[in-house]
């Protein structure tokens, strides 16, 4: 999950800009790294959305924890997880 490890780091970077720390983000507003830290964080939340909930599911393939994580297409992943969820339940 390389995908998951940059974005952590990501946001490592990011927040760091708010306390205090000179990084590479330093030099943008301080709404525009508030902004990329909220993107950042709904992105780390969803594929951990989706593994924590596979883990209680056998019948919905283990794909969906890798499409979940790929940043940006993410939201597409959860919403063909959900789907697939909601048809194995039917």
């Amino acid at each position: 999950m390389c995908e998951v490890a940059l974005l952590w780091a990501l946001f490592g970077l990011v927040a760091a800009t708010l306390v205090g720390i000179d990084t590479p983000a330093s030099p943008y507003s301080r709404t525009l790294r508030l902004g990329a830290l909220g993107f950042l964080a709904v992105e780390l939340l969803i594929p951990l959305w989706v593994f924590l909930d596979l883990r209680g599911r056998e019948e919905v393939g283990e794909i969906w924890s890798h499409v979940s994580a790929m940043p940006v297409v993410n939201v597409f992943g959860l919403l063909g997880y959900v789907e697939a969820r909601n048809r194995q339940r039917d």
